[in-house]
């Protein structure tokens, strides 16, 4: 799960590029599912699939070189989801098993999911 502020919000839709300054991405493999959480109004966003492993400055530019370690994503869902608030805590980084197919299965409820 990745986050943004307003101020990155439309840069990780437009880029199709999420990113930290901690190195937890460089754990994320092409295929990966991935969530944003738009930590000021504690809205989560579904639902990306990691086209890429995770790197090291894969857009040196992008956001001003503040966060290097970046995933590239393609949306999944026909649109972007809202998952309802509370159904995820605002703190959780990677989701893995059954805590990954309880949000699947949340998304999947909300809209279709592309396979690959």
């Amino acid at each position: 799960m990745f986050q943004c502020s307003s101020n990155t919000y439309l840069d990780c839709l437009q880029q199709q590029l999420f990113g930290s300054n901690d190195p937890w991405p460089l754990k994320v493999k092409a295929g990966d599912f991935c969530l944003l959480h738009h930590y000021e109004f504690d809205t989560h966003f579904a639902l990306w699939r990691a086209t890429t492993d995770g790197g090291r400055k894969l857009v040196a530019k992008a956001w001003g070189g503040k966060f290097p370690f970046q995933v590239r994503v393609a949306l999944t869902t026909p649109a972007l989801v809202e998952l309802p608030k509370g159904s995820l805590g605002s703190a959780e980084r990677v989701l893995e098993g059954e805590r990954a197919v309880a949000v699947l299965e949340l998304v999947r409820s909300l809209a279709p999911i592309a396979d690959r």
